[in-house]
C-alpha cells in the first residue's frame, strides 16, 4: 500500500531505470531523460527517451479492498487500487536510430517485469513512498490505433512510434482511521410507550 505519491514514483522509475541501463555503446552517454507533459510533445527533445502518464484508471479486479489495518491495530479506510497508463518514446534524428531505440526499450522493459519498493522509491526524494514488500507490475498494454491516431492529431510534431505500459496495481493508502465507536452498555427499546 502506497501513499499519494504512487503514481510519480512508478513514472519516475520507469524513466531513471531506462537511464540507468541503456547501451550507451550503442546510443553515447548523451541522452536526454525526461517526464513528459501533453505541451512537451509541442518541442520534442532532440535524442533521449521520454516517459508520459496518459491515463490513470482505476483497477476493477481488486476493486473492493478491505480495510486496511496498521501494525498497531488502527484501521483506515480501504486502498484505492489504481492502474497507470505510460507511454515510453524514445526521441532520435534518423528513423532507424529511434527504431533501435525502440527495440532496446521494449526488450528491457518487458525484462523487468515487477518493480520491487527498493526500485520504486530509489528515483524520487521520498523513500517512504511504497513499503518494502510493496511491488508493481509493468505490462506491455499497446493502444488501438484509433488512439495512436487521436494523440498524433493533437501534437503539431507528429510522434515517433512508442509503446505504451500499464504499471499494475498502485494501491494508494487512505490516511483516514475508522473509528469503531464506543461499546454498546446498554440498549433501551420505546415499543408500546405514547409519543407525543
Amino acid at each position: 500500500m502506497a501513499t499519494h505519491r504512487a503514481l510519480a514514483a512508478a513514472s519516475a522509475a520507469l524513466l531513471g531505470l531506462i537511464g540507468d541501463r541503456y547501451p550507451r555503446a550503442d546510443f553515447g552517454s548523451s541522452l536526454e531523460l525526461h517526464l513528459y507533459q501533453a505541451k512537451d510533445f509541442e518541442a520534442p527533445m532532440n535524442e533521449g527517451f521520454s516517459v508520459f502518464g496518459y491515463r490513470v484508471t482505476v483497477n476493477t479486479n481488486v476493486r473492493n479492498l478491505g480495510q486496511r489495518r496498521a501494525a498497531d491495530g488502527t484501521r483506515f479506510k480501504p486502498s484505492l487500487p489504481l492502474d497507470l497508463h505510460l507511454l515510453v518514446t524514445p526521441w532520435a534524428q534518423d528513423a532507424e536510430r529511434q527504431l533501435r531505440m525502440l527495440g532496446w526499450a521494449m526488450r528491457f522493459v518487458e525484462d523487468l517485469g515487477i518493480l520491487g519498493a527498493g526500485q520504486l522509491n530509489h528515483y524520487i526524494a521520498e523513500t517512504d513512498t511504497f513499503r518494502p514488500d510493496e511491488t508493481v507490475e509493468l505490462i506491455a498494454d499497446p493502444m488501438a490505433l484509433v488512439d495512436y491516431l487521436n494523440l498524433w492529431d493533437k501534437w503539431k510534431h507528429k510522434m515517433p512510434a512508442s509503446m505504451t505500459y500499464v504499471a499494475r496495481v498502485l494501491t494508494l493508502d487512505s490516511d483516514i482511521a475508522v473509528d469503531d465507536g464506543a461499546l454498546v452498555q446498554t440498549r433501551r427499546f420505546n415499543a408500546g410507550e405514547a409519543v407525543s
